[in-house]
């Protein structure tokens, strides 16, 4: 799997859970899941340095 791939991957399995068909709408819900889950995995490994 790419790295591209694998970085996407979070929003894409959101979207195909969710069964969304249409290009645009996947392209939005794919953008939130993946800014979400990536932000609260940085988070998550630099608040115990904080």
């Amino acid at each position: 799997m790419s790295p591209v791939a694998l970085f996407l991957l979070p929003g894409n399995l959101v979207s195909d859970a969710l069964h969304i068909e249409a290009e645009d709408s996947r392209v939005m819900t794919r953008t939130l899941v993946n800014m979400l889950f990536w932000n609260l995995c940085a988070v998550l490994v630099v608040l115990p340095f904080v």
